[in-house]
């Protein structure tokens, strides 16, 4: 896709209703794509529709027949996927199975399920797949349990999905965000407020320390993907890091 063909072009937002994925649903619309953003709070997507022009579906990410139905039926130029569980944020020895492994049960899960029905159905041009993975997966997430082991599952699932896509010579480009910690979500607030406390600074000191004037924000993140949709330079990247100041290559 470039800046002219993103125009018009069909693209799934997955997990829209909140947080980045709200902030790349309501991006892609201003750039003139045809979005559908999918969640699972009506509400939450009733208000997004209100915002920004796009279309809604109320839906499980991780149901396999919901997300076979809506590729084929609805038949997108793109997906990114956001979508994933919010962990609790506590010490290791305090999580049961079923609290720690909830990331692997909704983010690997929802990542293994997409990326395998996208490399199974047609495009109608090159696809693309972004998936929204998190820098915990490089830095580790002593709080939260299972997250950056399930974090760091996705990268893999990426790297796999974009090999068979290559070895099978598919018109498919599949790519990998890690997105940084930050306090302009729910998930990245209450992240940031458990960690800066566990080191003892103040949140705001915390945040600027790490991440600088600038951290990562709904708004930024959207302008970002928009930028890796239409920006031929970036398509043979697989995996960023995205932050305030915007992506950022990851080498190896």
């Amino acid at each position: 896709m470039t800046e002219d063909t993103l125009h018009n072009r069909r693209i799934h937002v997955v997990g829209a209703s909140r947080g980045l994925g709200r902030g790349v649903a309501i991006a892609l619309a201003h750039a003139g794509a045809r979005v559908l953003a999918i969640g699972r709070s009506a509400d939450a997507l009733a208000q997004l529709r209100a915002e920004a022009d796009v279309d809604v579906r109320v839906g499980d990410a991780t149901d396999p027949t919901f997300v076979c139905n809506l590729l084929e039926d609805d038949a997108p130029d793109g997906v990114v996927l956001v979508a994933g569980a919010r962990p609790a944020l506590q010490p290791i020895d305090q999580y049961d199975w079923e609290a720690f492994s909830a990331p692997w049960q909704t983010d690997v899960k929802a990542t293994l399920l997409w990326l395998q029905h996208a490399l199974r159905r047609s495009w109608r041009d090159h696809g693309r797949v972004i998936v929204f993975s998190s820098g915990a997966a490089m830095f580790g997430s002593p709080l939260s349990g299972g997250y950056a082991g399930a974090k760091q599952t996705q990268r893999f699932l990426c790297k796999y999905a974009a090999g068979e896509a290559r070895m099978r010579e598919l018109p498919l480009t599949i790519q990998c965000l890690l997105p940084q910690l930050n306090p302009n979500t729910a998930l990245g607030l209450a992240g940031v407020r458990a960690y800066a406390q566990r080191a003892g600074e103040d949140p705001a000191a915390f945040v600027h320390k790490r991440f600088g004037d600038v951290p990562l924000s709904p708004a930024i993140a959207g302008e970002q993907v928009v930028r890796l949709l239409v920006d031929p330079t970036l398509q043979s990247t697989p995996e960023f890091l995205l932050g305030g100041r915007g992506l950022k290559a990851i080498e190896g």
